[in-house]
Formats: C-alpha cells, sequence, structure tokens
C-alpha cells in the first residue's frame, strides 16, 4: 500500500503571534534552501496572505530601488484578495529565489517590528471585520498603497515615498490579520495620510512646473 507523502505546510495557530509565524515559515527546510513568493503563499492560508502583505511591504521601507516590483506585486495580491481570488504569482515571478543576504537584512528587520506591533495589536473583535464587504474594501486600500508603492518617484525632492505607503499596508495587514477593530482604524488614518502626502505633493510639483513654464515663456 502506497505511503501518503508528508505534507510540507506550516500549521499556523489561529492568534499566533505575527513575528513567532514569520519564523516558523522562514525556519522551515524548504525555505532555508529556496525562499520564493509562491513557497510563503503556498505556506501561509486564510489570514496568513496578510503576513504576506507584510513581508512585501517592509522591504520596500529598509531596502531601496526594490519598491516598484514589489508594489506591483502587492497591488496583484491585494486585488486578487479584494475579489475573493486564489493568491499565486506567476512562476516568472513567484518561483524566483529571493535574495539571501538581502532578505535575512530585512526579515531580521522585520520581526523586531512586528514583536514591537505585538505589544499594541490585539484580536479586538467587530462584527464588521469578519464582512465581505469591508475585507474587499480593506483589500482595495492595500492595493492603492501598493499603487502608490510602485511609482517610480526619486527620494528627491518628494521624500518618505516608500516609508509612508509601507507602513500603511503593515498597520493594515497586521489589524486585518489580528481582527483588531480598533487598529484598523489606524490603518485608514495612516492610509488616508498617505494619500494626502501624494496629492499635496504632486500638487505643488505641477504648479511649480508651470509658474516655470510660464516664467519661461515670457
Amino acid at each position: 500500500m502506497a505511503t501518503e507523502a508528508p505534507t510540507t505546510t506550516v500549521v499556523m495557530e489561529q492568534h499566533q503571534p505575527l513575528s513567532a509565524s514569520l519564523q516558523a515559515i522562514l525556519q522551515h527546510e524548504s525555505a532555508r534552501d529556496k525562499l520564493t513568493l509562491n513557497f510563503l503563499l503556498e505556506q501561509t492560508e486564510g489570514r496568513g496572505i496578510y503576513l504576506v502583505f507584510v513581508l512585501l511591504a517592509l522591504p520596500s521601507v529598509y531596502l531601496p530601488g526594490v519598491s516598484v516590483a514589489l508594489g506591483v506585486v502587492l497591488m496583484v495580491l491585494a486585488l486578487a484578495h479584494a475579489f475573493n481570488k486564489p493568491a499565486r504569482l506567476p512562476k516568472f515571478v513567484g518561483d524566483r529565489a529571493l535574495p539571501k543576504a538581502a532578505m535575512n537584512k530585512v526579515l531580521g528587520a522585520s520581526v523586531r517590528l512586528l514583536r514591537f506591533v505585538e505589544k499594541i495589536v490585539k484580536p479586538r473583535r467587530t462584527p464588521w471585520m469578519s464582512w465581505r464587504a469591508p475585507r474587499a474594501i480593506n483589500g482595495l486600500i492595500i492595493a492603492w498603497m501598493a499603487f502608490l508603492l510602485a511609482l517610480p518617484i526619486p527620494p528627491v525632492p518628494v521624500p518618505f515615498t516608500n516609508m509612508f505607503p509601507g507602513y500603511a499596508i503593515v498597520l493594515m495587514a497586521v489589524a486585518m490579520m489580528e481582527e483588531d477593530g480598533v487598529m484598523i482604524w489606524l490603518g485608514y488614518a495612516a492610509s488616508a495620510w498617505t494619500t494626502a502626502y501624494f496629492v499635496f505633493f504632486f500638487g505643488f510639483i505641477s504648479a511649480t512646473m508651470l509658474k516655470l513654464i510660464h516664467s519661461l515663456a515670457k
């Protein structure tokens, strides 16, 4: 009689802390050999997709030059989540091994940040957090933040264009994962602030360019 192949899925408890979930995944034998985005998606089911959002958002804050690519990936996954579609990336993206040296740096910083966040995040449930419509709206907000993150804007003259949307995504994802009906409002506030920040600076830059064009035309 054929024996059933052992499963490689990392089991995550319902309210296991994010930092512990992250360490459990990264200590898995397959992750040590080759860490890919599709591996993370396969190992994190249900609420674990929010952990993937965190893992993709934080490198954009800590590592320069990756925000465009990771922002696009985040946007695709967030839209799939918003419309209740399976989270899976094409092989040429999802099965590509992530650079170990850079990811070790990011993941170490991620664990420290998550341990700090866990001190204030609690499963403070409210009925509407489990409704389909708010979950879809939250996914669309993350997709919008990911779009802003993916914009190829240099840090000069507009600073913090990676930090603000990156941290807004982290706050939203952590609150959704822990079903924290209080923390989610901080995520909404961070997302609103980030949107206002981009609108202000785009308006400022546009007005400056128009004045410059008018002055040159005289």
